[in-house]
């Protein structure tokens, strides 16, 4: 059985659970019990526990990135539960940063700064910088190959060498890839690496396409060449089924309802999915 929950999202669902601007989901697979990001940090906790799932019983997190939408619920798991494995891409304790509109820079990076402090709570971090497989039929994927010319890095989004501002290239983005009877199911936390570099990324790595595309999209948030690009790419794909939700936008929603009809659900609080 191959079950995903979102834990976190910035849609409600529910009464009980809390929502916000994050992502968590909570992947059952093979006997497994793994979790992908962690939210902005508030909700995690209070809704696994009004789900009915024990966070004592996660094998390992997993981080999509070092955003700190995905990562600000580390912390207080870790010191609930104890020692735990946690797999990202290196380029997660680099320096991530937004622009404001009045010129100044935010940090939105992990929470804690590096490495160090969540090694102190527990966290067992496993360095992903290629196609492992940590798991049967479980696959991560990073840094996931810019191939598409139409996808590039986010508007806003920075990183900092020294004194100086660049656009973030976010190479830490990763890619969870599942094997299940139905086909292969695609996990990403925000798809900084391009919506499109991602599935020809587990075409190219696995050999097929996926049949699933879950997560969020980042789609409101890019480029309008960008977005386009996605969107026609999307319709061309008529096997895929895709649930978004998180950055995707509610622009972008509307678009995809109407693109892939029932073959799109949209992501929420407390929503499961049997894949």
């Amino acid at each position: 059985m191959t079950r995903v929950t979102v834990v976190v999202d910035n849609k409600p669902g529910a009464p009980g659970l809390l929502h916000e601007w994050g992502l968590s989901l909570w992947i059952e697979h093979q006997g497994r019990n793994l979790l992908l990001d962690t939210g902005a940090g508030v909700a995690l906790l209070p809704n696994l526990k009004a789900l009915g799932l024990n966070p004592n019983r996660i094998e390992a997190v997993i981080l999509s990135h070092g955003h700190f939408d995905h990562s600000g619920g580390l912390a207080g798991l870790l010191q609930a539960v104890g020692p735990r494995p946690v797999w990202c891409h290196p380029a997660a304790f680099e320096i991530h940063l937004r622009r404001e509109d009045d010129g100044s820079y935010r940090d939105v990076g992990l929470p804690l700064g590096g490495r160090a402090a969540y090694e102190g709570l527990g966290a067992q971090f496993n360095l992903v910088t290629a196609h492992v497989e940590p798991w049967p039929g479980v696959h991560l994927i990073a840094p996931v190959p810019r191939i598409t010319a139409f996808e590039g890095a986010a508007p806003g989004l920075y990183t900092q060498l020294g004194s100086t501002h660049m656009p973030d290239p976010l190479e830490d983005d990763l890619l969870v890839v599942l094997e299940t009877p139905a086909g292969l199911v695609a996990i990403t936390g925000c798809a900084h690496a391009g919506v499109v570099n991602l599935l020809l990324a587990v075409q190219d790595i696995l050999g097929r396409s996926p049949v699933w595309l879950l997560g969020g999209l980042h789609l409101d948030l890019s480029s309008e060449i960008q977005r386009k690009g996605v969107l026609d790419h999307l319709g061309r794909l008529r096997q895929l089924r895709l649930a978004s939700g998180h950055c995707t936008g509610e622009r972008s929603h509307q678009a995809l309802d109407q693109l892939m009809q029932t073959r799109h659900v949209g992501l929420y609080t407390g929503l499961s999915l049997d894949l």
